[in-house]
C-alpha cells in the first residue's frame, strides 16, 4: 500500500501566493454575530498558511491555532512571528491534545473541516467549546456559473492534461496525497451539523468575489489543488513543463487572463 502524504505538501507555497484570502465583510459578519469581544479565545482548526489566522490575530484575539501539514506550518509561523497572542501546533486535529486544557468562545475552520474525521470533529469541537460559544464554519469554491469563454477555456485545459495523464479528471483525486471524506456540497454541509445531534446550525450566510488570474497564476492556482498536485506528483518535470507551456499559450490566446467566481459560504452553528 503506498504511503499517502499530507495534502499540500510540496504546494503550501503556491498555497499562499494563490489562493484567495476571505471577504472582510465576512470576518466582520463573524465577529459581529457571534459577539465576540478582544481577548477572547479561539480555536483554528486547520489554520493552513495563515489566511484565517491572520484577520482575528490582527484584532487582538487569542488564537490556538492548530495545523496538520509541516510546510503550511512553517509558513504560518513565519507570518505569526509578530503575533504573541497566535499559538501554533502541528498535529492532526483528531490527535491534538489541548494543553492548557480551557474551552473556548469560538472554534473556527476555514476551507478545512470537510478533511477531518466525521466520526471525531463534532463530539470534539463540543468538548473544546464553552456552553456559550460558537462553532464557525466556512469555505469557499469555485462557482459552476461562469461565462461561455470561461467554460471554453477551461474544457480546453481539461483536454491539455489529459492529453498527457489519461487519468486526469474532475473526479480523480486519490493518487498518492491523503483525500477527505466529509461533505463538501452546501445543503450536505448544513445538514451535517445538524445531524451532528451536537449543534444547531442558526445562520448561513453567502458572499461572491471574483478573481482575475493571468496564465502564470492560474497554473499556480491548479497546482495548489490536492487533486491536480496528486496528478503531477508522478510526473517528470520535462513533461510538466511541456503541459504548463500548453496552458500558458492557451490562456495568451484568449487575451492573457481567465476569471473565476468564487462563492463562500459561511456556517454559523451554537450547541443544542
Amino acid at each position: 500500500m503506498t504511503k499517502k502524504v499530507e495534502p499540500y505538501k510540496g504546494i503550501a507555497g503556491i498555497y499562499e501566493e494563490i489562493r484567495p484570502s476571505y471577504p472582510d465583510k465576512l470576518i466582520e459578519d463573524i465577529i459581529c454575530k457571534t459577539n465576540l469581544k478582544a481577548g477572547d479565545k479561539l480555536l483554528d482548526i486547520g489554520a493552513g498558511t495563515g489566511k484565517s489566522t491572520i484577520p482575528f490575530a490582527e484584532k487582538g484575539f487569542s488564537i490556538d491555532a492548530v495545523e496538520l501539514g509541516e510546510d503550511m506550518a512553517e509558513i504560518l509561523k513565519d507570518k505569526c512571528s509578530a503575533y504573541p497572542n497566535v499559538s501554533i501546533y502541528v498535529a492532526p486535529f483528531e490527535e491534538w491534545n489541548n494543553p492548557n486544557g480551557q474551552k473556548y468562545d469560538m472554534i473556527y475552520s476555514a476551507q478545512t473541516f470537510h478533511w477531518i474525521d466525521k466520526n471525531i470533529k463534532y463530539k470534539k469541537c463540543r468538548e473544546l467549546l464553552k456552553d456559550d460559544g460558537y462553532l464557525v464554519l466556512f469555505w469557499y469554491s469555485p462557482a459552476e456559473v461562469g461565462t461561455d469563454r470561461t467554460r471554453e477555456m477551461q474544457k480546453r485545459i481539461d483536454l491539455i492534461v489529459s492529453k498527457y495523464v489519461s487519468r486526469y479528471s474532475d473526479k480523480r483525486g486519490k493518487p498518492e496525497r491523503r483525500e477527505h471524506d466529509g461533505v463538501f456540497k452546501e445543503d450536505d454541509r448544513a445538514r451535517e451539523i445538524s445531524s451532528s445531534g451536537l449543534f444547531e446550525l442558526i445562520e448561513k450566510i453567502n458572499y461572491t468575489s471574483e478573481i482575475q488570474n493571468n496564465a502564470d497564476q492560474y497554473l499556480k492556482a491548479m497546482k495548489s489543488v490536492p487533486a491536480f498536485a496528486s496528478v503531477m506528483d508522478g510526473l517528470d518535470e520535462k513533461l510538466i513543463d511541456e503541459i504548463d507551456k500548453e496552458i500558458i499559450d492557451l490562456i495568451n490566446s484568449y487575451g492573457g487572463h481567465i476569471g473565476t467566481l468564487f462563492n463562500y459560504s459561511l456556517y454559523i452553528a451554537r450547541p443544542v
